[in-house]
């Protein structure tokens, strides 16, 4: 298949990307960008803060530091950058820290029957480059991406389930 590159911020969609790629959405893509992260923190500027999350690797010692990452990883509660620093040790990581009203086992299991869906369109479209023993890296990716959120969705599901049995159980 021959398919164009995608651009870096279509990327950030449909693949699991590295720590540095996810940092550098996670922290573009927050309201007020690198400004508001480093006004929080106070400690660090917008200017220094954004050469730390260039991608161009100019400098590839001067790095978001183990701070700077908790710092930006609270404020913008972005999963990519969990799904980059878990991927590569083949774990996957699940937020159920704020599970809200709408998130009910009927919400969740439509959210996972579109997950399925998709998983489907994309395991023909995988059977047909695996046809000829070629899958391109995009294919491969968004494999990858999809496969990560069906385990998310299951585990979010397992915790809504969990808690609506521990209440039924409160009840009596």
């Amino acid at each position: 298949m021959n398919r164009a590159r995608l651009s870096s911020t279509e990327r950030a969609k449909r693949t699991l990307l590295t720590l540095p790629q996810a940092l550098y959405h996670a922290v573009h893509q927050y309201p007020g960008g690198a400004t508001a992260i480093a006004a929080v923190d106070g400690a660090i500027s917008p200017s220094t803060l954004n050469h730390k999350l260039s991608l161009t690797g100019t400098n590839p010692k001067h790095r978001v530091n183990i701070d700077e990452l908790q710092l930006i990883l609270d404020l913008t509660r972005d999963p990519r950058i969990v799904d980059a620093l878990l991927n590569p040790i083949g774990w996957v990581g699940v937020d159920v820290s704020e599970l809200s009203e709408t998130d009910t086992p009927q919400s969740l299991l439509t959210g996972i029957t579109g997950l399925l869906r998709s998983e489907n369109d994309l395991s023909e479209q995988l059977a047909k480059a695996m046809a000829d023993d070629h899958l391109d890296d995009d294919e491969l990716a968004q494999f990858e991406l999809l496969a990560v959120r069906m385990l998310q969705a299951v585990f979010k599901l397992r915790a809504v389930v969990r808690l609506k049995h521990e209440e039924g159980q409160a009840d009596g």
